[in-house]
């Protein structure tokens, strides 16, 4: 797919054009393909959003679609705590998932092909395209864990020990690293220590604001570095903090879940179907200062009470299993066989192992 990277710079939604086009070629070698081969199924995959769903819904054979993302508005409230170019972009990010989903009749066309199935990325999404489309979706998160990652026991924190903090990502405003900055400034007679991993466009500002609010000494930034060495030092760690604006589910949660870190992260996103009381705490996206006072809130009472802490810890690991591969081609080979009017009763036993972790415990 060949693009103008100067231009998706300047304004990264001109990618849609070319990855339209894109999918205009696919689609016409996808009806090449189906005259030789004859597919049985047709799934659509994209980068789990929702504005391009390409053209092979066109192709009169059983059509999957998913999962499914990006669907949610970010919260108006926070939009200004994203400085000014993340103010605009996600203000226009937000008029143009309301403009596209109450009139864009070829996303309804594709979402109600017949016969279809559609997957949702979160329950959000799901609720979103029922109202939207008028159609039921499954739940399969787009992201994964592998067993290798998992460990056998908890780490437990010594009293004359810091509390290590982690988070990760990459550093733009929708990540919002500064309102967990904010929120660590808050807190008073507590040792601790916030590991940084990551880089991007908003790192020396939020440097910058680490300093501001006295906290140089306390913030490790560690930049990209090796896979393996993010995991160790996320292995470490005592909590783990996601304070996203805007994802879907994000790699890093899980990844976390599977290290035996218990998660504070905001409530929407996907982060609220994975996360739940036996693993994390989840914070009301109410305004900004709330969600501040809400993280302090909740680092302190797990510093000082370090039982709860590693309960938190053995539930995540219990937690990450619900998100394994393994589960998620269960789930889609119920989708095929649903649609291929294959009786899923006679499916091998293992079909049945794997149940949906989606329904969110507040």
């Amino acid at each position: 797919m060949v693009q103008n990277k100067w231009l998706v710079i300047v304004w990264p939604p001109s990618y849609y054009w070319y990855y339209k086009s894109w999918q205009k070629k696919a689609f016409a070698l996808a009806k090449k393909l189906d005259e030789i081969e004859n597919f049985d199924i047709i799934h659509q995959l994209t980068q789990t959003g929702f504005r391009e769903p390409g053209y092979l819904w066109k192709i009169k054979k059983p059509f999957v679609w998913g999962p499914i993302g990006g669907m949610e508005i970010s919260p108006w409230r926070f939009l200004p705590t994203m400085g000014l170019y993340g103010f605009l972009f996600f203000l226009g990010r937000n008029l143009t998932n309301i403009f596209q989903l109450n009139f864009s009749y070829s996303l309804w066309k594709a979402a109600n092909a017949n016969p279809s199935h559609l997957i949702a990325s979160t329950l959000d999404s799901k609720l979103l395209i029922k109202k939207y489309w008028h159609r039921e979706s499954t739940i399969i998160s787009e992201v994964g864990i592998t067993n290798y990652m998992g460990k056998k026991k908890v780490t437990c924190r010594k009293k004359i020990e810091k509390l290590k903090i982690i988070w990760s990502g990459e550093h733009v405003p929708r990540k919002s690293l500064n309102l967990l900055l904010n929120s660590l400034a808050l807190l008073k007679d507590i040792d601790f220590e916030l590991h940084v991993l990551g880089n991007g466009p908003q790192n020396k500002k939020w440097k910058m604001l680490a300093k501001k609010l006295k906290l140089e000494n306390q913030v490790k930034w560690h930049g990209w570095i090796k896979r393996d060495d993010s995991l160790k030092i996320m292995s470490s760690g005592h909590i783990f903090c996601h304070t996203s604006l805007r994802d879907d589910t994000a790699t890093v949660t899980l990844e976390a879940l599977s290290l035996g870190i218990p998660i504070i992260c905001l409530d929407h996103c996907g982060f609220a179907d994975v996360i739940d009381q036996s693993c994390g705490i989840k914070v009301p996206v109410v305004d900004p200062s709330q969600v501040i006072t809400e993280i302090a809130s909740s680092i302190q009472h797990l510093y000082y009470h370090e039982e709860l802490r590693q309960r938190l810890a053995a539930g995540a690991l219990i937690r990450a299993e619900n998100f394994s591969w393994e589960g998620k081609m269960i789930q889609l080979n119920k989708i095929y066989n649903s649609l291929l009017d294959i009786n899923c009763d006679q499916l091998p036993s293992d079909n049945t192992i794997y149940t949906s972790p989606f329904t969110r415990n507040k």
